[in-house]
């Protein structure tokens, strides 16, 4: 469950939240709109993917996503919402920006946010206190 503390994972939810509502009310943030999700999409699935594994496959703090986990992750995000769904709805769009934040949240994800818990990093975190 730490893992999901993650203050980037909490910002990338928080930002994604804040573009919906605003997109829902009728006021959508110009620039911002289109492409934060793309940013933040890598580094929320892949740490829902890493939650996952810690705590009902592999059952261990210490385990990260290997690169290829990542690699695959991206590849998968691009392939369904870049290549794929705009061939078969007119709704998605096909966009090179939007790959190019997929490939550089997942690179954000692998070397920032790929960490193990340990009690270093959650006391730095203020998530536990001594």
């Amino acid at each position: 469950m730490k893992t999901l503390f993650n203050g980037w994972f909490i910002a990338g939810c928080l930002i994604w939240l804040i573009v919906q509502t605003a997109r829902r009310l009728g006021h959508p943030l110009p620039v911002i709109n289109g492409y934060i999700n793309d940013a933040v999409a890598i580094p929320v699935i892949a740490s829902l993917g890493l939650w996952f594994q810690r705590v009902f496959m592999i059952k261990n703090d210490y385990y990260i996503l290997a690169r290829w986990h990542v690699v695959f992750i991206v590849a998968y995000v691009i392939l369904i919402f870049e290549i794929l769904l705009p061939c078969f709805s007119k709704t998605y769009t096909s966009d090179w920006i939007d790959m190019l934040l997929y490939i550089i949240g997942g690179l954000f994800f692998y070397k920032v946010m790929n960490k193990p818990i340990t009690y270093k990093n959650l006391k730095s975190r203020n998530i536990i206190n001594l």
